[in-house]
């Protein structure tokens, strides 16, 4: 029997086939196209060079900076920072998990053993993509270091800090003034509650965001709020388009577009296991996710995936290696509406 030798992927390519389509659509390599589209398209820009710490500049948030030219020929520059400094930072993260099954599928061991390594990772990519997409999607919005793990283990909500956890200390900061929160009732919502939900939102908008181009903001809501406010448009006469290719209502509310979140199962489990609620109006690409696409485990750091079979143990094991940290561009240019739980 040969030497078996473990399937490894390095960072770049599992920063492009893994990571990436999390936060928005795949494209056709050649010719640009959508090939698999994503319902976080333009939600977020990635940053993949952050090995620890990286400064944020504040693109949205400069104002009153104009000023009267005098006969001097000199030009007098004023500081932009509005919020001090503020950084993005990644926490290292990691998987190790253990599999007695041989045949994870049909023809496993025999194309691991061959060293068939392209047929091998095009069973393999997609099994470890769903794993780290649902844990990702989960903490890059719910995610608190602080935070207990989940009693029932089935939300990851505690590897890094995530949108709302960022939101909940830019409010108590001050960065985000209280007059830009709200509270949304728990349990099932009416159409009108859901109505009302996005009128708040849209009413609490800071002076300066209300300026910008509403094509340029987003409504992000739970998707029963969703539903909920799909019934009072067609309650109400309004003629609600569907995307083509989902065949799923396309929702504005003043203009604004309004993107459904799966995030209804974290927040029933955040409030006891009843419906919870969230609105966040905002600018589209406000939210920040930091990573390092260089990074990896290994012996030469090189790897950010490694699976082998162990004959010690008579078990596949896996190892992923990657960094994850959020922030936000320009926070005071952003609503919450939030169940209190």
């Amino acid at each position: 029997m040969p030497e078996l030798i473990p399937f490894r992927v390095e960072p770049k390519a599992f920063h492009e086939l893994i990571i990436m389509p999390q936060f928005g659509d795949v494209l056709d390599s050649e010719t640009g196209s959508v090939t698999i589209p994503s319902n976080e398209e333009g939600d977020w820009q990635i940053m993949d060079d952050v090995s620890y710490q990286r400064p944020i500049m504040d693109l949205f948030g400069t104002q009153n900076i104009i000023k009267r030219r005098d006969a001097t020929c000199k030009l007098i520059y004023s500081p932009a920072a509005r919020l001090g400094a503020r950084y993005i930072t990644t926490e290292k993260l990691y998987a190790a998990v253990e599999d007695c099954q041989e045949e994870f599928y049909q023809g496993a061991f025999t194309d691991y053993e061959q060293q068939n390594f392209d047929l091998f990772g095009e069973q393999v990519m997609p099994i470890l993509e769903k794993g780290v997409a649902t844990d990702l999607y989960t903490n890059k919005y719910f995610g608190d270091v602080s935070r207990a793990s989940d009693v029932n283990g089935i939300w990851s909500w505690n590897k890094f800090d995530g949108v709302f956890t960022w939101i909940a200390r830019y409010i108590t900061d001050g960065t985000i003034p209280a007059g830009q929160t709200f509270v949304i009732p728990d349990g099932p919502l009416t159409p009108i509650q859901a109505n009302t939900a996005l009128q708040d939102a849209f009413d609490r908008q800071d002076g300066i965001m209300k300026f910008f181009d509403k094509s340029m903001k987003v409504f992000y809501v739970d998707e029963d709020l969703a539903e909920a406010y799909h019934d009072y448009l067609v309650q109400s006469g309004h003629t609600v388009m569907t995307e083509r290719m989902s065949g799923k209502p396309i929702l504005y509310k003043k203009g604004i577009l309004v993107k459904p979140k799966k995030w209804d199962g974290v927040l029933a489990a955040l409030n006891g296991g009843v419906d919870a609620h969230a609105v966040i109006l905002t600018l589209q690409g406000n939210f920040l996710y930091g990573a390092d696409s260089k990074y990896g485990g290994g012996p030469k750091r090189n790897e950010a995936v490694r699976i082998w079979w162990s004959d010690d143990d008579n078990v596949w094991k896996r190892q992923i290696h990657l960094k994850a940290g959020t922030q936000i561009a320009a926070p005071q240019h952003l609503v919450l509406g939030l169940t209190a739980f």
